[in-house]
């Protein structure tokens, strides 16, 4: 299930979201005057999106 939050809440809560996105694979979408501004995904999932996209991976 993805979480939308905003800025705030999200600093409020910066840990059990990067938790929620490594460990459950849950993203959040986090937001700036209501609108979609970044995600926080795990590692994982943003390194095999940029193996499919043929763009490569950085080093862990």
């Amino acid at each position: 299930m993805t979480i939308r939050m905003g800025v705030r809440e999200t600093r409020e809560k910066i840990g059990e979201r990067i938790n929620a996105a490594h460990y459950l694979g849950e993203p959040t979408i986090v937001e700036r005057n209501g609108q979609p501004y970044a995600v926080i995904v795990s590692y994982e999932w943003w390194a095999e999106q940029q193996e499919q996209s043929g763009q490569g991976t950085l080093a862990p």
